[in-house]
């Protein structure tokens, strides 16, 4: 079953010396603290503490679950109040809420921790304290001549009035019971009438008091009208059966106020708010600080119990009063707090010393990486295959359209290198972001301390990124540029061919060139000299004319085709430098493709160190924090051993004890070193019986790890005895 403890008021002195007693039922969710401290008396915070329980309750889906309200009576918040007006207020502000919405405790514990100086009597020494205990013990004040009257409650010297109004009591000897005489009956009628005139006075004027000072209330010693008119009705009743017939031979001894003290008691006092909680009183004293927090441990260990065996609250009555008496083995206890102590101690001296390592921010400097060529694949440099026109072939009508074609035929390879180019980018950068999300790291056995390590990749990083951005490729020309040359060259070789003679004008001209060369020889013939001249020097001089025109002819058409030849040429090697300007342009975007995986590489390092650097600082603070409270923890058992006047043992630093691994990221509750009844060694594994005294009957308890608990005590309390 859980349990969830709840305080109204403030923590008790030096409580949180004895709070890691707890923590072993608390990470095991089998005990949940709320406190609350400084919540005022006229309003607690109910309403926020419902929603709290609420929401802890249905998150953990927890269904049985016991309530344990502890409730100082000395605190200054809880002694203006009286008991009974708690008692109203957790059942009708906490207990009637909960039921409302489903989650009412499957039993409910008010524990009073009495640490108020009573008389012999029981009742505090104090005046204020001591006219609220009368109300919720008798339900009406007694007799003060020191404590001026505040509110409209009962006194008992007006209870007493009663008596004197009702006189003499009433004789029955003679009397026949189911036929008394007429005297007597009137005799008795006019007591009843004169103590209930006089009853229904003193309520009438506490009800216009009531409603005189109603805005003016400050003390609890209120009577509200449902209670005196309750009252009233009750007395009326009484009344109305003893004088009805036949009478009882109870009538000789009844008094109004004996009547009336019932009837306080049982509507006025605890009794009329106690309902199904089981009230739990525990005596402290107070006067010695040792004592006191022997109190505070048999406390804890009697909420350690009743956590682990709720049917021990079963026992008891609902709705009943009890007063609990503790013991505890103090051989046993200082065990335990030794052992505690030592464990804590020897926690401490360990971790301070691996705190000593864990402060040195180093780590092991990262293998650089050889940057390979990560780039796109090289686009292979080729040539079309169609070859140059032969230099020594005829320029004829489908020149120019074979010229166009191999034009058109290298613009092709030219846009297919492009899209491969752009392809295989686009392959090296999916390579590339495959790299980027690789978290391996080679490290190399020297170590550095991370800050400089860090400011050594940054300024790395600063020399990397001013590569990257230098040699960052820009558009791609080759296309453009060759389009521009394509348009001008066509309109180049169109003028050319333009330029050039054909075929019927060179052979016009060589045979215009073979006349003019052969005439003169003609005219010789003709001559008178004739006769003098061989004949086959005319052979002669004919082949050598006809060679001198072939000649002539010959290269005149080759200088007229020079021209075309060249920018023929010319234009295949602007081919050959697009190709070039393509490779090269690869060849930037694959230098910067490896400047960026370097930055990449660079900055996945220093995002690493940063990891590295914030995972130590977190480390540290952990450690530090944990230090900070091992230390603390230390000290608070320190001073528990103190106050309980315990001896501490020696601690060896030789024989250091075994203790119980720190979980840094835990929380303290939820580490077994801080809490005294986890410790390695502190317990047997068979357990230990508690001794349990229900008034005359004996029981014992098995618990696991509670070994320092000999009994409980538990009879019935004469404090607030109902």
């Amino acid at each position: 079953m859980h349990s969830i403890v709840i305080n109204f008021g403030k923590k008790y002195e030096d409580w949180h010396l004895v709070e890691p007693f707890f923590y072993k039922l608390q990470n095991n969710n089998e005990l949940t603290f709320y406190w609350e401290e400084e919540a005022p008396t006229s309003n607690p915070l109910f309403l926020p503490l419902v929603e709290t329980m609420i929401e802890h309750l249905d998150r953990h889906r927890i269904k049985d679950w016991q309530l344990i309200i502890l409730l100082n009576l000395d605190d200054e918040l809880n002694r203006v109040l009286r008991l009974t007006t708690h008692l109203s207020k957790i059942r009708k502000d906490l207990l009637d809420p909960l039921k409302d919405k489903g989650f009412y405790p499957t039993q409910s514990i008010l524990h009073l921790v009495d640490m108020i100086k009573r008389t012999s009597n029981y009742a505090p020494i104090e005046e204020g304290l001591k006219r609220n205990w009368e109300l919720d013990h008798y339900g009406y004040l007694l007799k003060s001549n020191d404590w001026p009257i505040v509110g409209n409650a009962f006194c008992e010297e007006e209870i007493n009035q009663l008596d004197e109004e009702w006189g003499e009591p009433i004789q029955l000897q003679d009397i026949i019971l189911d036929q008394p005489g007429a005297e007597f009956m009137e005799a008795l009628e006019l007591k009843c009438e004169r103590v209930t005139t006089c009853l229904a006075k003193k309520i009438d004027k506490k009800k216009d008091l009531l409603l005189l000072r109603r805005e003016k209330m400050s003390k609890d010693e209120w009577m509200y009208k449902g209670q005196l008119d309750i009252i009233m009705e009750d007395f009326e009743k009484k009344i109305k059966q003893i004088r009805t017939l036949p009478l009882t031979p109870s009538l000789t001894f009844f008094t109004p106020s004996r009547e009336i003290s019932s009837s306080l008691k049982f509507h006025v006092g605890i009794q009329s708010e106690i309902g199904d909680i089981r009230l739990i009183r525990q005596e402290i004293v107070r006067s010695s600080h040792r004592e006191r927090m022997k109190g505070y441990m048999e406390l804890a260990y009697y909420l350690l119990t009743i956590s682990q065996h709720p049917n021990l609250i079963e026992r008891l009555d609902k709705g009943s009063t009890s007063v609990i008496q503790i013991s505890l083995e103090n051989e046993r206890l200082e065990t335990l707090l030794n052992h505690y102590f030592k464990s804590l101690v020897t926690a401490k001296r360990q971790l301070e010393d691996q705190f000593l390592l864990q402060n040195q921010f180093h780590t092991s400097r990262f293998r650089d990486d050889d940057f390979p060529p990560y780039s796109a694949a090289s686009i292979e440099k080729r040539r079309d295959v169609h070859q140059l026109l032969s230099a020594r072939s005829k320029i004829t009508y489908q020149f120019y359209d074979q010229w166009e074609d191999q034009l058109y035929i290298a613009e092709t390879i030219l846009l297919n290198r492009e899209n491969e180019l752009l392809e295989n980018s686009r392959e090296a950068i999916r390579k590339l972001n495959v790299l980027k999300r690789r978290n391996d790291f080679l490290e190399e056995e020297e170590t550095i301390e991370i800050n400089d390590y860090k400011q050594d990749i940054l300024q790395k990083i600063g020399v990397v990124q001013r590569d990257v951005i230098h040699s960052a490729p820009g558009i791609s020309e080759a296309i453009s540029k060759w389009k521009s040359f394509v348009t001008h060259a066509k309109k180049q070789m169109h003028f050319l061919l333009q330029l050039l003679p054909n075929q019927r004008q060179f052979l016009m001209m060589s045979i215009l060139t073979f006349i003019i060369l052969f005439i003169p020889f003609l005219h010789l013939l003709w001559s008178n000299e004739s006769a003098e001249v061989p004949a086959y020097f005319y052979g002669i001089v004919f082949v050598v004319t006809l060679l001198v025109t072939y000649c002539g002819y010959f290269f005149t058409q080759r200088i007229s085709y020079f021209h075309i030849w060249k920018f023929q040429e010319q234009t295949y090697e602007y081919t050959e430098n697009i190709y070039q300007m393509q490779v090269e342009a690869q060849h930037k975007y694959n230098d910067y493709l490896n400047h960026l995986f370097k930055l990449f590489s660079l900055r996945k390092y220093l995002d690493k160190l940063s990891l590295l650097g914030e995972k130590k600082k977190e480390e540290n603070l952990l450690y530090r924090y944990h230090l900070v409270k091992l230390d603390e923890f230390v000290q608070r058992t320190n001073r528990l051993l103190h106050i309980l006047q315990m001896n501490k043992g020696p601690i060896s630093t030789e024989h250091e004890i075994r203790v119980p691994e720190i979980k840094f990221e835990k929380s303290i509750i939820e580490n077994p070193i801080y809490s005294p009844f986890q410790q390695l060694g502190v317990q047997g594994s068979n357990g230990h019986r508690i001794e349990v005294y229900l008034g005359s009957a004996i029981e014992q308890y098995q618990s696991t790890f509670i070994n320092e608990l000999d009994q409980i005590r538990v009879q019935d309390d004469k404090v607030y005895k109902l």
